[in-house]
């Protein structure tokens, strides 16, 4: 099933072949957070002491503390695990959706509070496409009728439906189309210092553009890719051979095109995200999550930790 399901994702996000060598001298340790199940869509609070992740299926959204090995589920009804995320007090944003009896879907917007155990309702069930946005220390979340943010006033963020950027900055929204026409973009994000956006063009690549939409450069195909810092970004490679097998590693490219680093050897890394210390967060087919920690070889460098499941 486990199988099944992320080759089926793949496929919907669009397969290309991985590009590029290994080039780059940045040195990472490893860490191992090793959970008390399998483990997928993996987020980390900002302070760095708690996990998020849901299983394959992404019908049970889970909160983990490692040092504790306590694992606490957030939600469970209606599909809450495929796009959550903390924001800088922890408190965590998460999607359900439901099918209602006239056979369309309809997504609602949800905040839980670990301090107080209190689940709300931030955006009402609407019909369309809902996407959970972290944007600086807060949360944006963007319906196709309604939108919710976490604070009055957030900083600029990019969104994508179909084949459009849609950009939206001192509440502003401008919709550009930087690649063209094509089957889709994907995972849109703004970089950190606010200047450039990414994204991914189905079966074209992954794109990097200024805020006006004019393309800066056209990179190879991945998928799943976040800003690391203002001049490089981590992603999932992308090797186009969903049939026989969906083999992927998580890559390192600088975002001007003059390098690509492969972080992890090509045996089912998958679903990479960023934390808020610049740590790379990201899981394995059997659901076993990493941290790789930026190392600069000296003696004071992150060593590797292996945290145990509870027995």
């Amino acid at each position: 099933m486990k199988k099944r399901l992320l080759a089926l994702l793949v496929v919907a996000m669009g397969m290309g072949a991985v590009v590029g060598a290994q080039t780059s001298s940045q040195a990472f340790s490893l860490m191992t957070c090793a959970t008390d199940s399998a483990a997928y869509f993996p987020q980390m609070s900002d302070d760095g002491k708690f996990l998020l992740y849901s299983n394959t299926e992404g019908s049970v959204l889970t909160l983990f503390d490692p040092a504790t090995h306590h694992a606490q589920v957030v939600a469970d009804k209606h599909y809450p695990g495929f796009d959550a995320r903390f924001d800088a007090q922890g408190r965590i944003y998460y999607v359900t959706q439901e099918r209602k009896k006239n056979g369309l879907v309809y997504r609602t917007g949800w905040c839980y509070d670990p301090a107080t155990g209190q689940h709300r309702v931030v955006l009402k069930a609407q019909h369309g496409q809902m996407v959970v946005l972290r944007v600086g220390p807060d949360v944006v979340i963007v319906g196709e009728k309604k939108t919710y943010q976490s604070a009055k006033r957030v900083g600029t963020y990019a969104f994508t439906r179909g084949s459009h950027l849609h950009l939206v900055a001192d509440g502003r929204e401008t919709v550009l189309q930087p690649a063209g026409e094509c089957a889709g973009y994907l995972w849109a994000q703004v970089s950190p210092d606010g200047s450039k956006v990414l994204f991914e063009a189905v079966a074209r690549g992954l794109y990097v553009c200024d805020l006006q939409g004019r393309v800066l450069q056209r990179l190879q195909k991945c998928l799943m890719p976040s800003w690391l810092d203002d001049s490089r970004i981590v992603a999932m490679g992308n090797n186009g051979n969903v049939q026989r097998d969906m083999r992927s590693g998580i890559i390192l490219l600088q975002a001007d095109g003059s390098d690509c680093q492969t972080l992890t050897a090509e045996d089912g890394c998958i679903q990479p995200t960023v934390t808020a210390s610049g740590k790379i967060l990201y899981t394995t087919k059997e659901g076993v999550i990493h941290l790789l920690n930026p190392s600069d070889g000296s003696e004071n460098s992150p060593q590797p930790i292996l945290i145990q499941p509870k027995p």
